[in-house]
Parts: C-alpha cells; structure tokens; sequence
C-alpha cells in the first residue's frame, strides 16, 4: 500500500514538474531584428515598460556589425517594449513584446513585424494610418498644383477641404477607438499618436 502511495506521489510530481516545464516555455519570446544595410547602428537596447511601476526596465544590450540583433528571454504576457539605438532615445522604435519568435524588419521608410498577433494589428493600423495620410498629402498636392496653374475652381476647393477633413475625421476617431482598447497596441498608440489628436478627440480619450 505505501508503494503505491509512493507510486501516485511520484507521478503527481512528475506531472507537476512537466506542466511548469510546459507553462515555462510558453512564456519564452526570440526577438530578432534585421535593419536595412542602409540603416547604420552598432549597438540596440531592448526595453519594456512595466506598468505597475510605470517605468522602463531594460532587458537586454546587444553590439553587431551585421545589422542584426536577437533577443530572447521570458514574459508572463504582452508589455509594450521599445529598441533603443545607440544609447539615442529620440526615435524608439516600439512593438510589442510577447511570447514567441518576433521578427522585425526595418528599412528607411517603412517597417514590418510577423510572429506575434498584437504586433500584426499594429502592422496593420499603421499600414491603414499610412494609406490615410498619404491620401491627405496627395490632396494637397493637388490642390497645391491647380492653384499654381491657375486651374483651381471654388468647387474644387471646396471639394478638396471637405476630403481632407474627412480623411482627418476618420484617422482620429479610429485612433481613439483603438487606444481606448487599453491593450499593449493601444498603448503604443496613445504614446506615438495621442499628441496629434485635436481637442475633441483627445477628451475621448479613456
């Protein structure tokens, strides 16, 4: 009797010591970025804001000549996180970081994440917010263009405003929309775009 006591103890912890095995791999993330060859930084710091503190903890620092750095670690979920170049914080570049293989492209205008399905909502709202805006420039080089040949009408005018404010309308209150989510998304978003809101849109804000 006490062996098999024995026999179902040792198997309860057998089990045990496999599902935190399991649980701990699920936690594990591989972040590697890859950056145009003519994009030039030396070294990249990796950062994620932990929110009960609300403050940056850095996770890693990595030095390469090739242009790509990897980093790789554990987290109990999705955090928003930063790479840091060269010591320069002026211009992060912010993802979000959670478990599973991150690969991160970045060119001189544009950039692209895969591997992770909060960081493809984010690909794809700065794909749309993108398409917005180079629709308003488009309009205004028009605009621009007509009224140096001489061609622009009132109705044109009118026309091109009333695009522009559209386009603008539809940019902020999709933007609201998606930081009021209060998601890792949602918060790289308030931090990059919430400051270009105008007055009405900012008191949506949650």
């Amino acid at each position: 009797m006490k062996k098999f006591i024995l026999s179902i103890g040792t198997m309860l912890t057998l089990m045990a010591m496999t599902g935190c095995d399991n649980h701990s791999a699920s936690l594990d993330y591989r972040v590697t970025c890859n950056l145009d060859s003519k994009i030039h930084h030396d070294s990249a710091t990796l950062l994620v804001l932990e929110e009960d503190y609300n403050r940056l903890r850095v996770c890693a620092a990595q030095r390469s000549t090739s242009g790509t750095f990897t980093f790789s670690g554990q987290t109990d979920r999705p955090k928003v996180a930063l790479i840091r170049w060269d010591n320069d914080s002026t211009q992060p570049f912010y993802f979000v970081l959670e478990p599973g293989n991150i690969n991160i492209t970045i060119e001189p205008t544009r950039w692209g994440i895969t591997g992770s399905r909060l960081n493809s909502e984010y690909q794809q709202f700065a794909n749309w917010r993108k398409s917005v805006m180079d629709a308003r420039v488009a309009t205004w080089q028009k605009y621009l263009q007509m009224a140096g040949d001489k061609s622009l009408k009132r109705d044109d005018e009118l026309l091109m405003v009333r695009q522009d404010s559209l386009l603008n309308d539809s940019l902020q209150r999709v933007t609201v929309e998606r930081i009021n989510r209060g998601d890792a998304v949602g918060r790289i978003l308030r931090e990059r775009y919430a400051s270009q809101l105008d007055q009405d849109h900012m008191r949506q804000l949650q």
